[in-house]
């Protein structure tokens, strides 16, 4: 992402990319901090644009269980979820360190990690368990478990590998797809 700080507008943009253009369209975007509401929307789907600091986009749409998900885990709470919470990174994600989501660097020696596109979901606690001998690698492709400190793992569904594109939307669309990286 750009060293300077986005316009409202900008980041509005690149929220609504995490998601499919009939759950964007309607759908709520906040800021990076999960609060600040930059375009009012339906309850139902909260988009958040790219953190500042990663080098590729990675904005994500999430529903009401995983914003509440998310808030708590970012409280340093353990999750108090009674349903499953899903999210769309349709951009997919680059992460400092994956087995630490609140590192902001990578660790030394090491590079980003990329993730291509995905639907992410979570569970309530107690239900770990039934992600059992699913794996940890973000560049096969395959469905892969994201660990997650005093919470259950994530489920990521991947949808293309990294660096591939994931687009649904029609020759008409307006969404900015076409301005996606590769």
């Amino acid at each position: 992402m750009a060293d300077s700080e986005p316009t409202t507008e900008e980041k509005i943009k690149d929220a609504l990319r995490a998601a499919p253009a009939h759950i964007a369209e309607s759908a709520t975007v906040v800021d990076t901090d999960m609060k600040t509401v930059l375009r009012e929307g339906s309850p139902e789907w909260t988009c958040v644009p790219t953190p500042p600091g990663k080098p590729h986009p990675g904005p994500m749409c999430n529903d009401p269980v995983m914003m509440q998900w998310f808030a708590e885990v970012m409280q340093g709470k353990t999750p108090t979820i009674d349903r499953i919470g899903i999210s769309y990174m349709l951009l997919g994600e680059t992460g400092a360190d994956f087995d630490d989501p609140m590192a902001t660097k990578p660790p030394e020696g090491k590079d980003w990690y990329r993730a291509g596109p995905h639907v992410m979901f979570v569970f309530p606690r107690g239900t770990g368990h039934i992600l059992r001998g699913i794996g940890h690698d973000t560049a096969s492709g395959l469905p892969y478990i994201r660990p997650f400190p005093g919470a259950e793992p994530l489920l990521v569904v991947p949808i293309a590998k990294p660096g591939e594109q994931a687009c649904g939307c029609p020759d008409s669309c307006a969404c900015g797809c076409q301005d996606r990286p590769r």
